[in-house]
């Protein structure tokens, strides 16, 4: 009897074990698949953004690799930015060249060769404007190296083209997120046979912006806009060295707001400008400036102290976009000052968050005796970005 007391214990025990390790098992189980729904959720309903400014390279960075420095060492401080976000956007302000043009990084005139392509691509962009004021620095033939370029790449290229019906549109997510691209004009003339492959939104001749050019960009606009769910708009546009959007930049943002444009994106000021919302049924979000992603200009002679030094500022700008069932949302826009860093030498080039921009980054850089500070880039940031991007 007493063995089969000890027996009926031992498989009551048993049952009770094997019940909660099932019962454990389950629970856990469901956790585990809760939690990959609520994450597929997330990834499927919210598309990240992360927008930089000018891609300008001059020549005392040519100069500083043909040193011996390493092309390697520029971006390793901000790479990491761009790789867990959805899309990266940036303006190529710079032609890609190929064995028959000419590397040039002064003068107004740019050129750079190959391996900034290689270079830039390595950041794992998705968009790259390249209509800007030196878009035909090199002619057709430049614009057509540059696409060349970047179309081995993964990265789409919007504002100069070799189709001009061509949409630019990347689906992620269940997203469908359109882009095109504007500049004020181009330093060298283009041709009137050229002007269909540059989008430009002023009458290259009259320099204004014409019924014209308002009606061509309508067109393009709303063509897009009932083809996406997210539509950006990248502008160069604006007055270089300054921290305001002037009257024409603020004229642009209101009418392609009235044709529901969602994000605009600007540059060419190289310095940074605000960030606001304009519109009143719908809302745009517009920068409207990033100011110099890349750049290597000690002393530019137009600009005076204060923005000789906000040329070694950029902005990164990074936000999401949650689709609705009437519309989007944006949400979470935050920004980072990007610091260009060079030493006394013009060398040692590197992009360092402002986060990152200890001491020893500080007192070597270029400019430091020229009050090109920590102070100055915080107190220039803090007046300029509002603080609810910061």
């Amino acid at each position: 009897m007493k063995h089969i007391k000890s027996l009926i214990f031992t498989i009551f025990i048993t049952f009770l074990i094997v019940t909660l390790i099932l019962l454990g098992v389950k629970y856990f189980q469901n956790e585990k698949v809760e939690y990959k729904t609520k994450k597929d959720e997330k990834e499927n309903n919210l598309v990240s953004l992360t927008m930089v400014g000018d891609f300008l390279f001059e020549s005392p960075y040519y100069r500083s690799i043909d040193a011996g420095d390493s092309v390697n060492t520029y971006f390793r401080k901000v790479k990491d930015y761009f790789v867990d976000d959805d899309i990266s956007i940036g303006n190529m302000e710079v032609v890609i060249g190929n064995e028959n043009l000419e590397v040039s990084g002064d003068g107004f005139n740019f050129c750079s060769p190959k391996y900034i392509g290689d270079l830039v691509a390595s950041l794992d962009l998705e968009v790259l404007s390249t209509i800007n004021n030196h878009t035909f620095d090199r002619g057709i033939e430049g614009i057509n190296s540059t696409l060349d370029y970047f179309k081995k790449t993964d990265i789409l290229t919007v504002g100069t083209n070799k189709d001009e019906n061509e949409d630019k549109i990347i689906n992620v997510k269940g997203m469908k997120v359109g882009f095109l691209a504007y500049s004020y004009g181009t330093n060298r003339k283009v041709p009137e046979e050229y002007l269909k492959y540059v989008s430009l939104y002023k009458d290259p001749e009259t320099k204004e912006f014409t019924e014209e050019y308002q009606d061509k960009i309508k067109s393009e606009v709303t063509s897009l806009r009932e083809k996406v769910d997210v539509l950006v708009v990248l502008m160069h546009w604006g007055k270089e060295f300054t921290h305001v959007e002037n009257a024409e930049q603020q004229e642009l943002a209101n009418f392609l707001n009235s044709l529901g444009v969602d994000i605009i994106v600007g540059s060419h000021s190289h310095s940074i400008e605000p960030i606001k919302w304009v519109g009143n049924n719908h809302k745009t979000l517009v920068f409207y400036s990033l100011g110099n992603f890349t750049s290597a200009d000690d002393d530019v002679s137009r600009a005076g102290e204060d923005f000789d030094n906000a040329y070694q500022v950029g902005l990164m700008a990074k936000l999401n976009i949650k689709k609705l069932d009437k519309g989007i949302d944006i949400t979470d826009i935050k920004t980072e000052p990007i610091i260009n860093y060079y030493d006394k030498d013009m060398r040692n080039f590197e992009l360092v968050p402002y986060s990152l921009y200890n001491e020893n980054y500080e007192k070597k850089h270029y400019r430091y005796p020229y009050n090109f500070t920590k102070e100055f880039i915080k107190n220039m940031y803090d007046s300029v970005i509002s603080e609810e991007y910061r």
